[in-house]
């Protein structure tokens, strides 16, 4: 079966989520073989007219009739936030109406029904002309399960489950397999449920206070003022007015008297239910349900009036007022109007005869007319009655919905005033003001109360309630409150869907993000009830947001006329209505010189605008806006890059999405995202850099654009340039293997010997030292060769690194790191000077030479900065942190920390970051903050878990083995310091060998095992003396822990000969705050 058949022209095509709605008749084939043609025909006529007509009472359009079968559609040509439960409703309606056609034509017909939610293609042009044609997996989905349906039953999808949960009562199918669908959950309805519906996230109300002391003074000024008064609450869907009156009606049950409260909804489908809410009110004043026969209702109207009125008006008049009240509910037969106006001019003076309004009885479908003066006067007498004795409030709910009759009666029935504490309490989106602008100005006895968005902090606070305290990870819950904006429906629903899908878990009292993307997909619900705002708009409208929203959050009048060639009157003239529709803003500033500058007032609103808009359109709306960006970005330098990547890499995209090569657009947008990495290196934001050369390499690989051989290979190259600063050998290494044979095929030497370059720095990066060697030698040589300075200087930077953190030589590496930096500042190079005086002020620092070290690392800050090299910025920091360690500032020292830290998230760097907590924390140890050392510890260990380096580094074992050391638990100490010297016996660099072997020492001297102890100190000493007082201050704390040792070994002249070696090589360094620990330790000895 086709699933969308274009019966003429096509228009403008969308894409839009809707619900859709097939039912067959089952029993006809057999008919068919007993009647004639002529009476089937007729038959089926009937059976058609009658769908017709339900499906169109719940807002639902025909697709088609195929055979005997029907398709409709919920959703479109306009949509509305509840059009799946209407297409359920539609469902239930229809069955019945095929128990009342089988009676009438004495026939044994019976319905199957399915529904299911999802996105299609439809035309909405076509649509608007009565031709429908919608597109769309959704549509297949929901023919085949109207096959799995019984016989007068309906089954749905899971996702029209979800959206109509709170209304319908259900029962889950087994799956069944399907190889077109696989096995889908699907969901056979009962019928609808009488259980109110409940937020599914409650909390407390928050940020509305000063709303509620409005209401709550209102109400009592209402009651000792016995006027009526009429206040509407004003606010876009979502933002509260539901359940600010549930608060406030809650707190009035605690007021001295409590109201009476009577509520009604304006229904947003339906022909002639005028006067529903009205309706609803007096079933509930009269205790009426949808189950009693009309003249059982009737008499309990009646009877509910005359105990109401009678006391206060007197028989006749209330006998009248029930009457009328009674017709307009349709619980009585219809009297003639004229001859009852006749009867009641003499004794109603105050009524002059008045238009007359049709009204459908709900409960039986007939017409009925009167005048919308009986209703005033019958409305006004029972209300003001039943307010006599005690305050009445009536709640109208989404009176945006409401028929101008209602809305006229509702201000007259406040506007002439009269004794009674009637507070009548509207809610209302702004769409109401649109309709009808002048609402409420019929009086002085009108309020307005607009809400507004909660605030950043409400919302928090919102959400930590409705999760009941438990903790929702920081980035989690600020991707929320960004998608929601200050929205509390908002949040609930997309914190609801983000629980359903399992992307949120809780788990030991804590909420755990398990989902690999923070991507938060919008909720059915919420776009739902935006795209039904955005249908309400006139097409030029429309066209101009769908346009915007292709351009951003923050748009301009020119780039929308720009893409779709609209006349600039024309889009002046639609954004001055949607600014008025609350949908954009025009910002005081503009960020493009000579445009006026908008923005979407929420960026939900945007992001379903764009949904809208077919992929081939999306396609052609990013190029021209491209095109148009480009022109101006000669006037912007490079400021434009990013954002003219973003819609160079969308025209691909989706023009690709379409089934097209697109070639031309592929290599466009590829060049546009090499060129905004390149300027995103430039100012040290490595992760932005290396996410566009990413993005880049998608659009080759996709694209098959990795034959062009050249092009890939740069792209690689430039790729890893970037990574290898960033503590990903993996990726490296992927990539210098593919470059380095494309290289060598295409005859590009200088791309081999970045290649070696780059894989040198990932050699480095996995410890393997031979082949970082041998890597580096091959760069080194190609480099040379090629007369490349640039390569010749990051290859002695390399070298450095390599040497300084490998091989423990810092003569050395402070030789290359000097080449390297000549090299640097003749180029002009401030990143590469940045990089390398950092690396050479690290080195002097671990040699003990502190002035010229603090002197040096001050200058590579100040490089840093100066040219955005933010990696460089952090390791001077680390550096200058730990120089003041040494020197006795921890207040400097704690904020250096915290700078590097704050650096390293902001890159995404959790091996740099894992680097910094752990010195922090040996920085908090030598201050006696056991505790907080540990924090410091662990979170660095669970950094680099993330991050998939191994756990146990033998450096953090031996700082878990000082902790534990400290805290007097020597199994623990002893076990993480025994794992450290294990896992660095096949090291080359011995240094560290020698102070994890020291800090083992002096373990076993705590344990009382002398003689190892001894003999590991004595191993650690002698590797560190050998070193030509290169690494002075690591000895000078070797030998302070030595001396701790032999003073518990009862050594006390030995471990005061050792301490004042100590105390002599601190002061050598001018590590005062070390001297000071060492004169301490002596005071105690000599004690």
């Amino acid at each position: 079966m086709q699933c969308g058949t274009l019966l003429q022209g096509t228009g403008a095509a969308e894409r839009r989520v809707v619900t859709v709605l097939f039912a067959d008749l089952v029993g006809s084939t057999r008919l068919t073989k007993q009647l004639d043609p002529e009476p089937m025909r007729t038959l089926i006529a009937r059976f058609f007219a009658a769908m017709r007509e339900e499906i169109a009472r719940y807002g639902g359009t025909i697709e088609k009739f195929i055979g005997d079968a029907v398709m409709a559609v919920f959703g479109m040509p306009a949509a509305h936030e509840d059009d799946p439960e209407r297409a359920l409703r539609a469902a239930l309606a229809m069955q019945r109406r095929m128990v009342s056609l089988n009676a009438d034509l004495e026939t044994d017909l019976h319905l199957r029904i399915a529904i299911a939610t999802g996105e299609v293609v439809a035309d909405l042009l076509a649509a608007a002309a009565g031709q429908f044609m919608v597109t769309g997996e959704v549509v297949n989905f929901a023919a085949r399960l109207q096959t799995q349906a019984p016989p007068d039953g309906i089954v749905m999808d899971e996702r029209t489950c979800e959206a109509t949960r709170h209304a319908i009562a259900y029962e889950v199918l087994p799956l069944v397999e399907s190889a077109e669908f696989g096995a889908r959950p699907r969901f056979r309805v009962i019928g609808l449920t009488d259980k109110p519906p409940t937020r599914r996230l409650q909390a407390e109300m928050i940020g509305r206070d000063e709303e509620m002391q409005f209401l709550q003074a209102l109400y009592r000024r209402v009651v000792e003022g016995r006027h009526p008064h009429l206040v509407t609450v004003i606010a876009a869907a979502g933002i509260g007015k539901t359940r600010l009156v549930e608060e406030f009606l809650q707190r009035l049950t605690h007021h001295d008297p409590p109201p009476h409260v009577l509520r009604g909804r304006c229904p947003a489908y339906g022909e002639g239910l005028t006067y529903w809410p009205l309706l609803e009110m007096l079933k509930q004043e009269c205790d009426i349900t949808d189950y009693d026969p009309v003249p059982v209702a009737g008499q309990k109207l009646h009877d509910a009036v005359l105990r109401v009125c009678e006391p206060v008006l007197g028989r006749d008049e209330s006998e009248m007022v029930a009457d009328d009240l009674a017709t307009m509910a349709g619980t009585e037969i219809p009297r003639d109007y004229n001859t009852l106006w006749k009867t009641r001019l003499a004794r109603l003076k105050t009524l002059a005869e008045g238009r007359p309004v049709a009204v459908r009885d709900p409960s039986v479908g007939s017409e009925t007319r009167h005048s919308s003066e009986v209703v005033l006067h019958a409305l006004r007498g029972f209300l003001y009655a039943r307010a006599r004795n005690e305050p009445l409030v009536l709640v109208f709910e989404d009176l945006h919905w409401a028929e101008q009759s209602l809305l006229e009666l509702l201000e007259r029935l406040t506007a002439r005033g009269g004794e009674a504490p009637l507070l009548i309490l509207c809610l209302a989106r702004p769409d109401l003001l649109e309709r009808y602008p002048t609402w409420g100005m019929r009086g002085r006895e009108h309020t307005a109360l607009t809400l507004s968005p909660l605030s950043p902090a409400h919302s928090s606070r919102l959400i930590t309630g409705a999760l009941r305290g438990a903790v929702l990870p920081a980035d989690v819950r600020d991707a929320v409150l960004a998608r929601a904006e200050g929205n509390p429906f908002f949040l609930g629903e997309i914190i609801s869907r983000l629980i359903d899908e399992g992307s949120l878990v809780h788990e030991g009292g804590k909420w755990k993000w398990v989902s690999q993307s923070l991507d938060i997909r919008i909720p059915d619900t919420i776009q739902a009830l935006l795209l039904s705002r955005l249908d309400l708009l006139s097409p030029l409208e429309k066209r101009v947001i769908q346009d915007a929203s292709v351009v951003g959050r923050t748009f301009w009048p020119g780039a929308i006329s720009a893409i779709d060639s609209l006349a600039p009157g024309e889009t002046a003239a639609a954004l001055t209505r949607l600014t008025e529709r609350d949908l954009v803003e025009e910002r005081p500033a503009s960020s493009l010189a000579g445009e006026p500058e908008f923005a979407f007032n929420h960026a939900l609103i945007r992001e379903v605008a764009y949904s809208t808009l077919p992929k081939a359109a999306r396609s052609d709306h990013h190029r021209r806006l491209a095109t148009w960006l480009q022109e101006r970005a000669v006037d912007h330098g490079e400021e434009f890059l990013e954002i003219l990547a973003h819609h160079r890499e969308h025209a691909w995209r989706y023009r690709f999405e379409t089934g097209e090569r697109a070639d031309d657009l592929a290599r466009d947008a590829i060049d546009a995202l090499r060129r905004a990495a390149s300027r995103a290196t430039a100012l040290g934001t490595l992760p932005e850099a290396r996410r566009l050369y990413e993005r880049a390499l998608t659009i080759v690989r996709s694209a098959g654009l990795h034959a062009d051989a050249t092009l890939y290979a740069e792209l690689l190259t430039d790729h890893s340039d970037v990574v290898k600063w960033m503590s990903a050998p993996a990726t490296v290494f992927a990539s210098t293997e593919t470059v380095l044979q494309l290289a060598q095929h295409i005859g590009r030497d200088d791309l081999l010997a970045r290649a070696w370059l780059n894989r040198a720095f990932a050699e480095y990066d996995k410890n393997n030292l031979q082949t970082a060697e041998s890597a580096l030698y091959n760069a080194r040589e190609l480099f040379e060769r090629l007369a490349d300075r640039q390569g010749e200087a990051e290859a002695y930077e390399l070298l450095g690194i390599i040497t300084h953190s490998l091989r423990g030589r810092l003569s050395k590496a402070q030789t290359a790191y000097r080449k390297a930096l000549q090299l640097y500042e003749a180029m002009g190079e401030g990143k590469g000077a940045a990089r390398t005086t950092a690396f050479l002020g690290r080195a002097l620092l671990d040699a003990g030479e502190l002035a010229q070290a603090k002197s040096l690392l001050l200058n590579a800050l100040g490089l840093a900065r100066t040219h955005h090299e933010r990696i460089s910025e952090a390791r001077s920091l680390i550096a200058l942190a730990i120089v003041e360690h040494l020197a006795g500032d921890p207040i400097a020292c704690v904020s250096n920390f915290t700078g590097a830290i704050a650096i390293w998230q902001q890159l995404g760097d959790g091996v740099g970051e894992a680097y910094t907590h752990r010195h922090l924390g040996m920085h908090l140890l030598r201050r006696g903050k056991v505790d907080e050392a540990e924090r410091e510890i662990q979170t660095a260990r669970q950094l680099l878990h993330e991050h998939g380096t191994v756990e146990d580094s033998p450096f953090l074992l031996r700082s878990l083995a000082e902790i534990y050391l400290a805290r007097g638990d020597l199994a623990r100490a002893a076990e993480y310091a025994e794992r450290a010297v294990t896992t660095l016996e096949a090291a080359e660099d011995e240094v560290p060998q020698a102070t994890h072997r020291v800090t083992l020492g002096r373990v076993r001297a705590a344990q009382g095992r002398a003689e190892e102890a001894e003999t590991l100190f004595t191993q650690g000493l002698e590797i560190l003396a050998g070193q030509n007082q290169e690494y002075r201050f690591d000895l000078a704390v070797s030998l302070l822990k030595y001396g701790e040792a032999l003073q518990l070994m009862q050594s006390p002249r030995r471990a005061q000969e050792v301490l004042q070696q100590a105390r002599s090589l601190f002061a050598q360094i001018g590590a005062s705050n070390f001297v000071r620990e060492a004169d301490a330790k002596l005071e105690l000895v000599r004690a």
